[in-house]
């Protein structure tokens, strides 16, 4: 048996290594060197710890958290459960359990040797200066609490046989869509649309920059989300998985009104600036366009992807 604990820690200065390396975690590169990430605020924090998102430390200023005491309520009430739920998953005897837990008289968390617990996790509630919490921030008025989360390991195939025996299943895939806001917009309308997962293609965005994640709304802790992928190696084995793809383009394109929905879909949206490859083009099943009425040249590729979504999600509705 391994052992489950909540530590609780304290730093104060903003040059301590831990925070430093923390700081790190602003480039991509190092987060995907490291296999973690940052995510901001209450609501964030709140849906990973509902999602059950593999969190390695909560950082938080007692002094700013003071100042949010409904929201911190509800970070320490989803931290129960998330350590409920542990528990549960992981010990057959309740007997095994020790709930020995003190959420603190001003706000802090603390909790000790919950053991015999297979698997075992290391959870670290980091109590932290308000110079340390604006210096690790993206935003301009942070709220003072700070998760460091690690990122999923998920393949292909975890997608292809989360669809099987699904009378409909959809993957929205993201070619080059290069603006991180796009990307967590449009990962949060799947979500919201039921889709199966979201796929990011080499050129896109990363999924882990502080602007991506805000978009989300939380949304990348509730679908499956596969990165770096290539393309056009990834939609011939969808094709033989019985998907369709629809990419969208201006060109030799059908108006997506006019199209009953795929019961099993791809649907490609590409970049901001020069849309989707011509080789994804090239590959499609079907080339689809939105009607433009007005004169309007174009609609941003968040706009355009909603409403293809919820075209697929209206057709299949029975389903």
């Amino acid at each position: 048996m391994r052992e489950m604990r909540l530590k609780s820690v304290e730093i104060s200065s903003p040059s301590n290594p831990r925070v430093k390396g923390w700081r790190k975690l602003e480039q991509k590169r190092e987060r995907d060197r490291e296999g973690l990430y940052l995510i901001e605020g209450f609501h964030l924090l709140e849906e990973a710890l509902l999602n059950d998102a593999e969190i390695e430390s909560i950082l938080y200023s007692e002094v700013m958290v003071a100042e949010h005491p409904t929201d911190w309520q509800k970070i320490k009430a989803a931290l129960e459960q998330y350590l409920d739920r542990y528990l549960d998953r992981y010990s057959d005897r309740s007997s095994d359990r020790d709930t020995d837990r003190d959420f603190g008289q001003s706000g802090s968390i603390k909790k000790h040797g919950v053991s015999d617990v297979e698997g075992g996790i290391s959870l670290e509630a980091i109590v932290v200066s308000e110079s340390i919490i604006k210096s690790l921030a993206d935003t301009a008025t942070p709220q003072g609490v700070i998760a460091l989360v690690r990122q999923p390991k998920r393949t292909l195939e975890d997608f292809l046989i989360a669809g099987e025996g699904r009378p409909s299943a959809h993957l929205l895939l993201l070619d080059s869509v290069q603006d991180p806001g796009n990307v967590g917009t449009m990962i949060r309308t799947a979500e919201a649309a039921g889709f199966q997962g979201v796929i990011l293609g080499e050129g896109s965005a990363d999924l882990y920059n502080p602007k991506s994640i805000r978009a989300t709304q939380g949304a990348l802790f509730q679908i499956p989300i596969l990165t770096g992928v290539s393309l056009p190696q990834l939609l011939p084995l969808l094709h033989k998985a019985g998907y369709h793809s629809w990419v969208t383009t201006l060109d030799e394109a059908q108006f997506y009104s006019d199209l009953s929905a795929p019961a099993r879909c791809a649907l490609v949206m590409g970049n901001e600036g020069q849309g989707v490859s011509p080789t994804l083009l090239a590959m499609a099943t079907q080339k689809v366009k939105i009607p433009m009425l007005g004169a309007t040249e174009s609609l941003n590729v968040g706009v355009a992807a909603g409403i293809l979504i919820y075209h697929l999600l209206a057709g299949n509705r029975g389903a």
